[in-house]
């Protein structure tokens, strides 16, 4: 299977777990350059991603836990958006250690455990 392809099924999975998947927007990329968008309680009052009930600073926490835990996530601009740019070699295993590891983060951070 694709690499790419993998990628996405996890992400989109993780999107429709009905503990998390509310405060994520969207999936969106192509190839292996793909983004994930969270909800955010604020920004413009016409913005689709304002949710008053999201936590604040999703994507930078996310990416602060995802960092402590041995992966680097880059969040982009203003918005509450992650990025994945993984290396166009990246083996099957390092991919589901990378994704395990953005689930977690994802998890504790929407959960409030961090």
């Amino acid at each position: 299977m694709f690499r790419s392809v993998e990628l996405f099924k996890a992400l989109r999975a993780l999107k429709s777990d009905p503990t998390v998947g509310q405060h994520i927007l969207d999936v969106r990329g192509q190839g292996l350059m793909v983004a994930v968008e969270f909800a955010s309680p604020s920004h413009s009052t016409f913005d689709p991603a304002v949710r008053k009930d999201a936590r604040a600073n999703l994507a930078s926490n996310i990416s602060k836990r995802c960092v402590e835990k041995g992966m680097l996530l880059l969040t982009t601009s203003v918005y509450e958006t992650v990025r994945f740019i993984p290396s166009l070699n990246i083996s099957s295993e390092d991919l589901a250690r990378g994704i395990g590891i953005f689930k977690e983060a994802v998890e504790e951070v929407v959960q409030g455990a961090i």
